[in-house]
């Protein structure tokens, strides 16, 4: 790209401050964006959002060029210098790492129960994908109604599992008992 001088921009509203086990997921693929988009858990619970960008990518931001209702909100600032202060730590970043790990292994060991359903398991640190063989919908309302399972389904038949950060071996294997009952309950929807 930058033979192009084309501007590389990412979206890391999801995957970043440490959700993928280091503070930004492109950090895991040697690239480095010229802008960069991140909220979410950038205020750890608060609503929070930025764009950051590269030093060329910033020049055409003069003032007046860019303005935002809330920005620049004490409280909002205050969110995410504590976020910040914990998501700075690399052995916290570690310690997502690691459990994403165990838990992307639990999932794994477990597919084999369901192959009629679940496919493979997919992703870094504690965002991760469940990718099924059937259309995801029906078993995150399955999960959700009958085993208090919040999840979400993504494209490509992906089931998100995004656990809290701060998630623990309890945790764990709480969803996992869930995640088993949920799948050794659930009928897919027969096409008609």
């Amino acid at each position: 790209m930058r033979e192009h001088d084309l501007l590389l921009l990412l979206d890391e509203v999801q995957s970043g401050v440490g959700r993928s086990g280091t503070f930004y997921a492109y950090e895991q693929y040697g690239i480095v964006p010229d802008v960069l988009a991140t909220a979410k858990g950038i205020g750890g619970g608060f609503p929070l959002g930025a764009c950051l960008a590269s030093e060329k990518a910033a020049r055409g931001m003069v003032a007046g060029a860019h303005g935002s209702t809330y920005g620049g909100n004490p409280l909002g600032m205050a969110a995410g210098n504590a976020v910040l202060d914990v998501i700075g730590d690399e052995a916290f970043l570690a310690d997502v790492r690691t459990k994403g790990e165990r838990l992307r292994s639990r999932i794994e060991q477990f597919l084999g129960n369901y192959p009629e359903l679940f496919d493979s398991v997919r992703g870094r640190g504690l965002f991760i994908g469940l990718k099924l063989k059937v259309e995801p919908r029906g078993f995150v309302a399955h999960m959700r109604d009958n085993h208090g399972l919040l999840t979400v389904s993504a494209g490509d038949n992906v089931v998100r599992i995004v656990p809290p950060l701060v998630i623990d071996d309890s945790h764990m294997d709480e969803f996992m008992e869930k995640l088993s009952a949920a799948a050794a309950t659930y009928q897919p929807a027969v096409a008609a």
